[in-house]
This record gives structure tokens, sequence and C-alpha cells, in this order.
């Protein structure tokens, strides 16, 4: 059964667990989580050469099919968005008896711990699983923290932020419930008695005490005047103090704020290359080392390493990305088919092979002419 959230989120409230109904936050982990579960990832194997791309079982089940009930786009989002949230994100690792990989279940966030042992190892315990769980069967995304195994939740550390997030959500509720005019003070010459006094306000408060009411007239008589007590909240003030607490949550989460929609003057959309690359740099790079650490120690053998790719993400427009392809090609830095590759495009007969410009050959001359100059000379 669905529960609606509570509407009225005071500050005592603010928890892991409800912080996403806050705008900036929710945007901010549909953001992360999205992005870094549908960017692609491959595995690499170590090589005297380098590292060499290769097929992977691992990497097959986490992008596909981590297990019955969701899809690896789905998998991930989950995991990320319950790591930015609370810290930590689990999932238990399935094998079947001859130790292939069958399948990865996730956990709720405060179904599984870690517990110590007296000789300094470790182990997990996850509810609704009676025996002790050691470390090579289960997933464990954290964050840094004060424990080393185990991570501090973003939300609690930044609980002053949405602390005053909620409190601007609650004054703006109450303010433009009213109109936003503020607490009004009604001032009369005369003395007029409590029971006048108790009856004028219930007037004034059942006339004029909601925004639907704005534009009834208020009508002074006996020399009474009306005033505005203390500071109003006026629509610019609120976009103002919302702005901020946005700019805020992006500094926890290491977005930029224009990702979060915040207003940033001076901004323009020639910006957007900076942006993406401040967010791949501060927040995404960060999510997939961890990520990809904990897949490389715990499903891959030595030597395999799994890595994410932020290039699409980079590129640029079309025809830049054509453009250093093709110089790129020129200097015999990348073959055609890899260009292709950045371009979406199918692989040719042919495009595997470096060709080299006369322009980045010695005297102007690619390779081959070198070589028949040199047996013209012999």
């Amino acid at each position: 059964m669905f529960l609606w959230p509570n509407g009225d989120l005071g500050t005592a409230d603010v928890t892991p667990t409800n912080a996403d109904t806050l705008p900036p936050v929710a945007r901010a982990l549909e953001l992360v989580s999205g992005d870094i579960g549908r960017l692609p990832a491959c595995v690499q194997v170590e090589t005297s050469a380098g590292y060499e791309k290769i097929d992977s079982p691992a990497l097959d089940l986490i992008k596909h099919h981590p297990n019955e009930y969701q899809s690896g786009y789905e998998f991930m989002r989950y995991m990320v968005r319950t790591l930015m949230l609370q810290g930590n994100a689990g999932a238990v690792i399935r094998r079947t008896r001859g130790g292939e990989l069958l399948e990865l279940v996730p956990v709720l966030p405060d179904r599984f711990r870690i517990q110590y042992r007296t000789d300094g190892s470790v182990y997990y315990r996850v509810a609704d699983i009676p025996e002790d769980l050691e470390p090579d069967r289960v997933i464990h995304f954290r964050l840094s923290g004060t424990a080393p195994l185990w991570g501090d939740s973003p939300v609690v550390r930044g609980r002053a932020t949405l602390d005053l997030l909620a409190e601007q959500e609650a004054t703006g509720r109450a303010h433009f419930s009213t109109g936003a005019v503020g607490k009004i003070a009604l001032t009369s010459p005369e003395l007029i008695g409590d029971s006048a006094v108790a009856r004028l306000r219930e007037s004034w408060k059942a006339s004029h005490g909601n925004a639907g009411a704005i534009s009834t007239p208020m009508i002074m008589q006996g020399g009474m005047t009306a005033s505005t007590v203390g500071a109003n909240l006026s629509q610019s003030d609120w976009l103002k103090a919302r702005n901020f607490s946005t700019q805020q949550v992006g500094m926890m989460f290491g977005i930029p704020p224009q990702m979060l929609y915040a207003d940033e003057t001076g901004e323009t959309a020639e910006h957007t290359y900076t942006q993406l690359r401040a967010y791949v740099d501060s927040c995404l790079s960060h999510y997939t080392e961890l990520i990809g650490g904990e897949i490389q120690r715990k499903l891959l053998p030595p030597g395999e390493r799994m890595t994410f790719d932020f290039r699409h993400m980079l590129r640029g427009s079309v025809d830049q990305v054509v453009a250093a392809a093709r110089q790129a090609i020129d200097a015999g830095v990348m073959t055609q088919n890899e260009a292709r590759e950045m371009l979406n495009l199918p692989r040719i007969e042919g495009g595997d092979e470096l060709v080299f410009s006369k322009n980045y050959s010695a005297g102007g001359l690619t390779d081959a002419e070198q070589d028949e100059d040199a047996t013209d000379e012999a």
C-alpha cells in the first residue's frame, strides 16, 4: 500500500527516508542515479601492453539481468540513489554451487550491518538471513565516513542545509497562503475594548486571512490605520532564499547548481560544457570509482577492472566530434573504426589500421613514401 508523504515536512522530520520530498534533493538523486545507471561500462584485463577490453559474465549480469525483478539500469539506479541518501547500499551475491554468478539481490539500507569479530575480521548481518555473510558475499557501496568500513549519510551530515530548506518551505507556504502580505497591525486612535478587539481580529482573519481574499478591499473607519509589522516575504525574496538552498544541496552532492535549476546570474548556454565537465569530475567520477572498486574486489578475477565511459557526456556536438576525430585519425592517434564507434556508427573493413597524414610525418612524407625514398637512396 502506498502512503503519501507528509506535506508538512518540519525541520525535526528531515531524514534520509523523506529528504527526497524536497525538490532540489529529489532532482539531485534522479540526476546522478539515472546518469550512472545508463553510463556505458566495460571490463578490462591488464596485459603487458596495458589494459584491453574483454567480455565479462559479471558485467553482463550487472548491466542486463542482475536479478529476476530489475533491469541493469533499475538495479544501478536504486543502488546509487540509496547510497546518496543513506551513505551505504548493499546487495547479496548469489552464486551457483559451482561458484558462477547467479544474481545480485539488493537489500534495504536499514536491513544490513557490518560487524567486527574479536580477531579483527568482519562479516555482514542481513535481516531474514540467519547465517553470517562473509564480505565476498555482499556488494557494499559506501561513502566516506567516520567509520572506516561504513559510510555516513550526506543527508545527516548536511542536516543544517536541509533544515533551512524545510523551513523555507513552511515559511513560504504560510506567507503565500495569505497573499504574502505579512503580519498586519491595525491601529486606532481610540480605546475600543477587549471584546471589540476580539471581534475585529476574527473579522479581519475571515475577510483577509487567505490568498483568495487578497482582492477584498479594506475599509477603515474612525481614524483606524493598517500597516505591516516586520518583513514580508515578496516573490523575489522567496526565490533568492530557495536559490541559495538549492546551491547548498548542489554542494552536498558535488553537482553544479545550474543542473539543479538554480538561477545563476550571467550563466548562458555557452557554459554547458564547463558545467558537464565539473559534474563529471566532482560528482559522477567519485561514485563510479567506488562502484568500480567494489565490483573489482567482489566479482572480477585478479587483473581485471571495471571502468565507466563518460565520452558521450563530454564529446560536444556532432561537428565538434567529427573535427576532433579527423585530427586524431590524421595524427595516427585513432583508427577510423575507433572514430566511428564514438559516433555510434558500424565498423568498416580496413578501418583498424592507423593512417598518418603527411603533415605528421618527417619531411611531410607518409611512412610508405619514406620507405620508398630510403630504398632509392640505397
